[in-house]
């Protein structure tokens, strides 16, 4: 009995091991102006990020998650989302949702005058959806982020990121995602993650 338990608990450390090592998989990579001073940007907008994925939903879904993370953070104050998009619907002249806006680098500077902002992020879903991996089916979720100077329209920071949640193993489950939400939610702070440690070097 003593035998067969150890054997249980050795069989439980390798399904934990495997299921860590078998997580989600993430390949990201950033660009970071070498000229910028963070330093500057205390007020930020955040306009819904455009989607081209399958899901018309997904880049809404995902700024929700990507707008918890900075607020989290709370190092930035970030203007309130929906007096934003006001401002930057009226000053583009455009009935459209704020996610289809595509903004000029003086419509850019004219909305930072108007809402008292430094800098605005904006964002590209390109995957959100559910794909194959052997029987199972995982989220994977593709998408670009960027930082834009409000002043000068220019990008100051941008990342390209994309991540397949892990495969579900038998009876341990660690740091996995299984579901878009649980995806969208870890990419977030990932992205929101990497924006700091770029911008703001310790």
């Amino acid at each position: 009995m003593e035998d067969n338990m150890k054997g249980f608990k050795i069989l439980i450390l390798l399904l934990m091991t495997t299921s860590i090592s078998c997580g989600s998989l993430t390949d990201s990579r950033s660009f970071i102006h070498p000229d910028a001073d963070f330093s500057f940007y205390q007020k930020v907008g955040l306009l819904p990020f455009k989607t081209q994925a399958d899901d018309r939903l997904a880049g809404e879904k995902v700024t929700e998650h990507f707008l918890t993370e900075l607020l989290i953070r709370g190092e930035l104050e970030v203007m309130d989302p929906g007096q934003f998009n006001a401002v930057a619907a009226q000053v583009a002249g455009v009935n459209v949702p704020a996610s289809m806006l595509e903004l000029t680098p003086e419509q850019i500077g004219k909305i930072a005058d108007v809402a008292d902002i430094q800098g605005i992020f904006s964002g590209t879903i390109h995957d959100y959806k559910m794909v194959q991996l052997g029987g199972e089916q995982y989220p994977m979720i593709s998408m670009t982020v960027k930082f834009i100077d409000a002043l000068t329209g220019k990008v100051v920071w941008q990342n390209s990121v994309t991540a397949t949640g892990g495969p579900n193993l038998p009876i341990v489950s660690i740091g996995e995602e299984f579901t878009l939400g649980q995806l969208s939610q870890k990419i977030s702070q990932g992205v929101v993650k990497d924006f700091y440690k770029k911008a703001y070097p310790k």
